[in-house]
């Protein structure tokens, strides 16, 4: 038998084949003429002879045939039929009794003992019972179900089937990575998760018409991977991925969700893909975002406030520094709150001056820009804000320049840190939590106060054009190498997201703020 085949197998005894008995009569004739042989009518099959042409026939997967040994050929045709095909790749053997035939019997009933080697080399056997029933001068199996596995029923069928045991990477909404899918990050996840392929099962069920299943005749279960899934949420990952593309230098943007901490997107776009993972790792100058930081630790000491008037000249030399606002506008004397909207560099240096050496990093370390969290699947940097001892140190660093560094993921935290009052602890692989305690939270009442003026920095400030859009957030125009070149940036939150967009050499914030509204719009 071709091996490629499917089909039943019958074994026991051989495969019978209908006797057909044809007996001689010699009749005598005179004059020496030749005898001739006159044909007698065949004998009807034996009732054991029809049960063996019947299982037989189901060996071969010949429905038609085995049907045809019945008294209802269409019914019992349609019942192989789907019992065949349920069971393909099955093969099957069954092995009779020799049933007794009483003189006069016009029914008999005959045992079966049947086996499936299944397509995993896996074995079902059971018994079963069959009646065949006289018909006229001829023997057929009487038409069952049951004559194929004693617990169907009509309308009902054998299926085999196979339950994979290999689990699967997901994203937040239970759905399977599809395929590109946040490219900056599944590589190394999927290294850091390794192999999720399991061992298979399979099982065979009693089914209905429609093939669902009744009951299990036969399981084996497979040894199984637990599938793995990813924080990243689809949505707002394509969202974050257009804002990027859009742009034409290097860009790149994290969002997560603050009060969980779970990384939501992930993003840049060509351009950065070579420079590197700048999304989570490279460092950059934070420009103004970092007056988030200035302003919280300003607070913290208690020296001013929200509503504290601060000086806003166009120009001022600070220490040995000479510092100076975009285009040098000049507002003179305003609230803290309205310094911070318009991002007044002048301002803010002075008040980075007038710090504590250590007070940009520790108040830097309650947004988690001092954190080495040990996220699984990928690499982070969040930032490097060193103590600055001198005046000049101060004022740079108080205006997001000098030595201090941070990367995307690093900002997405800080603006999470508003949002949620605390650095949430950052997750991108539910499995797998990250380790590290989060930061202390910033002090009481700074975080109200920065709430409120991330939102004017929307709503008259230098992010005007995301009014309406319900975000608050931060930009920033950070100048590096000779100065002559500026890094754009933006920070933001909205609702439960909170996210960081960061242009290289955008040249100002007005391109990372553009990115952000295309990034919204796209929620």
């Amino acid at each position: 038998m071709n091996k490629r085949t499917k089909r039943w197998v019958m074994a026991g005894g051989g495969t019978a084949a209908i006797a057909v008995i044809v007996a001689g009569a010699v009749v005598l004739w005179s004059a020496g003429e030749p005898a001739p042989t006159v044909a007698r009518q065949p004998e009807p099959a034996s009732p054991g002879v029809v049960a063996q042409e019947f299982v037989a026939a189901l060996r071969d997967g010949d429905a038609t045939r085995a049907a045809a040994a019945t008294d209802a050929a269409e019914a019992a045709n349609a019942a192989i039929t789907r019992t065949k095909q349920g069971m393909s790749g099955a093969r099957y053997q069954a092995r009779l009794t020799s049933p007794a035939v009483p003189e006069g019997a016009t029914s008999v009933e005959v045992d079966a003992d049947v086996t499936w080697t299944l397509p995993d080399l896996k074995v079902l056997a059971y018994r079963t019972r069959f009646e065949v029933r006289r018909v006229g001068d001829e023997w057929r199996v009487h038409w069952s179900p049951t004559a194929l596995h004693p617990q169907l029923g009509e309308g009902q069928g054998l299926a085999y089937s196979t339950t994979t045991g290999d689990g699967a990477l997901l994203d937040r909404t239970g759905a399977p990575v599809a395929p590109g899918f946040a490219p900056v990050v599944m590589g190394t996840v999927r290294q850091a998760v390794g192999s999720l392929s399991g061992v298979p099962g399979s099982r065979v069920a009693v089914v209905d018409a429609a093939g669902a299943p009744v009951s299990v005749l036969l399981e084996n279960k497979g040894e199984v991977k637990r599938s793995v899934t990813v924080t990243l949420d689809p949505a707002v990952q394509a969202a974050a991925q257009a804002a990027v593309d859009g742009v034409g230098q290097a860009a790149a943007l994290v969002a997560l969700q603050p009060s969980t901490g779970e990384i939501l997107a992930v993003a840049q776009n060509a351009p950065a893909d070579g420079i590197g993972r700048i999304a989570l790792e490279n460092l950059f100058e934070p420009g103004s975002t970092f007056k988030v930081v200035t302003a919280a630790a300003a607070m913290a000491g208690g020296s001013v406030g929200p509503d504290t008037p601060v000086e806003c000249p166009g120009e001022a030399t600070i220490g040995t520094r000479r510092i100076t606002n975009e285009d040098s506008f000049d507002l003179g004397s305003v609230p803290l709150h309205r310094a911070f909207a318009a991002s007044c560099n002048t301002s803010f240096s002075r008040l980075a001056a007038d710090l504590p050496a250590n007070a940009l990093p520790d108040a830097a370390a309650h947004f988690g820009l001092m954190s080495d969290f040990t996220v699984a699947g990928i690499t982070t940097n969040t930032g490097k804000v060193p103590p600055a001892e001198s005046v000049p140190e101060r004022v740079e660093a108080g205006i997001g320049q000098g030595d201090v560094l941070v990367t995307p993921f690093g900002m997405a935290l800080a603006a999470a840190t508003v949002a949620n009052g605390r650095t949430p602890v950052p997750q991108l692989v539910r499995e797998r939590p990250t380790p590290e305690q989060a930061p202390a939270a910033p002090p009481a009442g700074v975080v109200p106060a920065l709430r409120s003026m991330m939102d004017e920095v929307v709503t008259g400030g230098t992010a005007r054009e995301l009014a309406g859009s319900g975000v608050r957030g931060k930009t920033g125009t950070a100048q590096f190498g000779d100065g002559a070149r500026a890094h754009g940036w933006f920070i933001g939150y909205r609702g439960d997201l909170a996210f960081a967009v960061l242009v290289v050499n955008g040249g100002s914030s007005k391109v990372a703020v553009s990115a952000t509204a295309t990034f919204l719009a796209g929620l």
